[in-house]
């Protein structure tokens, strides 16, 4: 978090600068008849050359004597509490800075775009001194008042996150992450990162998942899928039968990395009849160099023994398979036209004790063979509670690129 409140630092010090640039030009249009009178303007304009030189705590000196003069015009006013706000940020008195902020905005003078910087600034100072709450509120002053500095935002969630307020950071991101995808643009990684975490937080399993899901598609990391397949898995009504699944979406992103998962995925797909898949999830153990090297070499070289055994076998007879999941071997083994076939077939024959999961797995045969637009069309009817779906969006991200 220091780099946020670096950020947001700069930036107030940035808007609070302006001030001392004022006195040399044309009056604020809010202030067109107004002038600064002797005894007002000449502490202030040596509070400004006090300030070029870096001299910040004597400016305010300077500013303080202006201050002192009774009977201050609302111009007068406006400028003095506007430079002593710059010069308190630019010395890192900050409380000082928040007291002439918070006066300009009660003065009832500032308008447009001026009101805006000023509370800019205050939340800023707000921010800086970890006061998160003003912050909060003086942010959603200039977001209401129609302010569209990116910044506020990011400061108004920032501000919310480190108040442990995670519901109304989940309320500001998705909204904002989803516009981005609507629109074709990529959602920041940071905003993703932290819209999960505070959905985890509050229970909001949907965003979550959501959240996660954007992290997979446009920021791609290990850790990423693992997470998202935890999330999977706990959904109430989730089916063990899916696992494998998981499994074949790591292996078509590239995420297969270690011992543990090339051997569990192997036999995995032994279990469902796929054994032309294990002898191909194996073998990329080996050719990788992943397998064959540790401990278990020899338990390795045994599993891919049994795995090329089975897959040479084709239908094991003594272990008959569903007429979905022997299509399914024959597009792992490379005859996709015939696989296709028999699982359109046995789907519309109707009748399957897991429909959902058969969709599924057509969907993913037209992905193996190459057939993208077939594998979204197939995809797209996934609507199982029981991971299915799940796993079929997870797949429609993968297919559609």
């Amino acid at each position: 978090m220091r780099t946020i409140h670096r950020r947001f630092k700069h930036a107030a010090l940035a808007a609070a600068g302006c001030a001392f640039f004022m006195l040399a030009a044309a009056p604020n249009a809010t202030f067109a008849a107004d002038t600064l009178r002797p005894e007002v303007g000449k502490p202030l304009n040596d509070a400004q050359t006090l300030y070029r030189a870096h001299k910040y705590k004597d400016a305010l000196g300077k500013i303080a004597q202006a201050a002192a003069v009774p009977n201050k015009t609302p111009y007068e006013t406006y400028m003095v509490e506007e430079m002593r706000g710059a010069a308190a940020m630019a010395a890192g008195d900050t409380g000082t800075a928040a007291q002439a902020y918070e006066g300009l905005l009660s003065g009832g003078q500032l308008k447009g775009e001026d009101e805006q910087r000023v509370t800019a600034t205050l939340a800023g100072v707000y921010f800086q001194q970890h006061n998160y709450a003003r912050a909060v509120s003086v942010a959603q002053r200039y977001l209401k008042a129609g302010g569209t500095d990116p910044q506020m935002r990011t400061l108004l969630v920032q501000s919310y996150y480190l108040s442990n307020d995670c519901g109304n950071v989940v309320k500001l991101l998705k909204p904002s992450v989803d516009g981005d995808v609507r629109a074709g643009r990529t959602p920041d990684e940071s905003q993703l990162q932290l819209l999960g975490t505070c959905a985890q937080r509050v229970k909001d399993d949907a965003s979550y998942r959501g959240a996660l899901e954007k992290l997979v598609a446009y920021h791609p990391k290990q850790s990423y899928w693992d997470d998202l397949f935890t999330a999977i898995r706990n959904k109430p009504g989730y089916s063990s039968r899916l696992d494998i699944d998981t499994y074949r979406l790591r292996r078509a992103t590239g995420s297969l990395t270690s011992v543990d998962d090339y051997m569990e995925m192997t036999q995995l797909a032994l279990v469902a009849g796929t054994p032309a898949e294990a002898k191909q999830v194996i073998d990329q153990g080996f050719s990788s160099g992943v397998l064959g090297h540790d401990a278990q070499a020899e338990r390795e070289k045994r599993l891919q023994a049994l795995a090329a055994k089975r897959a040479a076998a084709g239908v094991d007879k003594d272990n008959p398979v569903a007429p979905v999941d022997q299509g399914f071997n024959l597009v792992f083994a490379g005859k996709a036209k015939e696989g296709i076939s028999t699982m359109e077939a046995a789907i519309a024959k109707g009748g399957l004790d897991h429909a959902d999961q058969a969709q599924l797995h057509l969907g993913i045969a037209y992905y193996i063979a190459g057939q993208k637009a077939r594998a979204v069309q197939a995809l797209r009817v996934v609507k199982g509670t029981d991971g299915s779906s799940d796993l079929a969006q997870l797949w429609l991200l993968v297919a559609s690129k």
